[in-house]
């Protein structure tokens, strides 16, 4: 029996699941010595099996690694298994990454090139569309792969502009890939497939049913060094399922913020509210991120026009949003007190965190941008951003032109 055979045996056990087998491996050291155990030794194991699970793991038949093979072979397959170099290693420091992942395409090194998620509604609105392309283009044109589960909306707007930036873009399926779900989409499957790959945990043939979505999710955020959520309707959605795996896993949020009283943005709002998400508004907060991962340093400017042409760079939101970040290395801090604040800075709330007020007096001693309270924080970017976001809400911050300051009119008492 191969090693290939023994991941496949296990993983594909009816019943087990990911976790279980998992946990079977790190007690045993490899799938080759859980085969080979008996029934006292798995019952007596470090990986604390209940009795159904050493049932499961007493099912020694190889017939669905042979078929499972055979399958592959004949439909242009490849198989990874956790013990590969190719699987990526960011997937892989999850609690319970799948044993075995079934490719189609071109799969590339995420390792090299940091993926980052990109989800949302099924059902988007337009301007959710254009965001998720948006995205997908600009993230493309500085070089990440972009991550989404290819399903109809803001999925698919994520991977469409993706390939229209020239980009890797890798869609993660719940059933088999072989199989296009929804089929709507096969144009898009096979643009994918030409340039990126589509990846699944479950064989080929095995059919997209809701009960495997869950599961795919944790493998997209697990995928990506950040996940960005653009629309979302329910906290509890499939979209909002990925946001928690990724904070699960360690990894960065961010989300899209959109009207209070608009539906199809309350999971990204909720999260904002939270202090679960960091605000994205553009791709500029992810390239301060994580264009450090890059082989190559992209140029900010032509990323800049890849969101702006696809998310509709006409709207003066977004041209505003732009001429902020142009203006950020023209514009120095006062040396004086600004004609419209008392000579005299007020205290900061004594209820401030530790982090908060951080945040507070490095506005205070002029960072003037998100992006530059990263810079010189010791904090991750995501909760840079969250803090920023608490301290607007609470009127201790203050944006114009977008530019952060200290709202000295408001301070006091913390609302």
């Amino acid at each position: 029996m191969s090693a290939l055979q023994s991941y496949l045996w296990l993983a594909t056990l009816p019943g087990l699941g990911p976790q279980a087998a998992n946990l079977a491996v790190q007690a045993f050291g490899s799938p080759d010595a859980v085969y080979a155990a008996d029934r006292a030794a798995l019952a007596a194991s470090a990986a604390g099996l209940n009795r159904r699970q050493v049932e499961c793991l007493m099912d020694k038949s190889l017939t669905r690694a042979h078929d499972i093979l055979s399958d592959c072979e004949k439909k242009d397959i490849r198989i990874l298994t956790l013990g590969d170099s190719a699987y990526p290693d960011r997937l892989r420091a999850i609690a319970d990454p799948p044993l075995v992942l079934y490719v189609r395409g071109r799969w590339p090194d995420l390792d090299a090139a940091p993926g980052i998620a990109v989800v949302g509604s099924r059902e988007p609105t337009p301007y959710g569309v254009r965001m998720a392309e948006g995205l997908g283009r600009s993230l493309a044109e500085a070089g990440f792969v972009t991550v989404s589960g290819m399903a109809r909306g803001a999925d698919a707007a994520a991977h469409r502009g993706a390939l229209r930036g020239g980009g890797i873009t890798v869609a993660v399926l719940a059933g088999g890939v072989d199989l296009c779900y929804p089929q709507e989409n096969r144009r898009l499957m096979g643009d994918i497939l030409l340039s990126g790959a589509v990846v699944s945990e479950n064989p080929p043939g095995t059919v997209h049913k809701g009960g495997l979505f869950p599961a795919r999710n944790r493998i997209i955020s697990g995928l990506a060094v950040a996940s960005v959520v653009v629309e979302a309707r329910s906290y509890r959605s499939g979209t909002m399922l990925t946001a928690h795996h990724a904070l699960d896993q360690g990894r960065d949020v961010y989300a899209v913020p959109g009207p209070v009283d608009a539906g199809c943005s309350a999971g990204c709002n909720e999260l904002l509210e939270r202090g679960e998400a960091a605000i994205l508004t553009g791709p500029e907060t992810l390239l301060r991120a994580y264009a450090g991962m890059l082989p190559a340093p992209p140029d900010s400017a032509r990323v800049r026009e890849a969101f702006l042409r696809q998310a509709g760079g006409q709207t003066a939101d977004a041209k505003a949003a732009w001429q902020a970040v142009e203006q950020r290395q023209a514009v120095k801090p006062l040396s004086a007190p600004q004609a419209d604040e008392p000579a005299a800075a007020k205290p900061l709330p004594e209820n401030l965190t530790a982090e908060e007020r951080q945040v507070a007096e490095l506005v205070r001693g002029g960072a003037l941008t998100p992006a530059e309270l990263v810079e010189q924080c010791d904090m991750a970017p995501a909760r840079v951003m969250s803090i920023v976001t608490m301290l607007e809400m609470d009127g201790i911050l203050k944006r114009e032109r977008g530019m952060l300051t200290i709202n000295n009119e408001e301070l006091g008492v913390r609302k």
